[in-house]
């Protein structure tokens, strides 16, 4: 079973999981373009800003529906002219 650290990322992870630099991450926390876990500070001093962390296996799901399917009306040049 996988240790709670290796499924929650922080965004500098998830960025390198994805391919991605971490100002990209952080464009589409931004623009809520992909899930996360807000974590909020707590305690009297409890100021700042939220820090977030990704899931993995939500991470790979949002992948998954990133793909773009080829048409089926797509014709290879590449092969069509031989």
């Amino acid at each position: 079973m996988a240790d709670i650290h290796d499924r929650y990322l922080s965004p500098r992870a998830a960025a390198q999981y994805l391919g991605l630099s971490v100002f990209s991450v952080y464009r589409l926390i931004a623009r809520r373009a992909i899930p996360f876990i807000p974590i909020r500070p707590s305690g009297p001093k409890a100021y700042g800003r939220a820090s977030v962390r990704f899931d993995i296996h939500t991470l790979d799901a949002w992948m998954r529906k990133q793909t773009v399917k080829p048409s089926s009306d797509y014709v290879d040049e590449a092969t069509a002219n031989t």
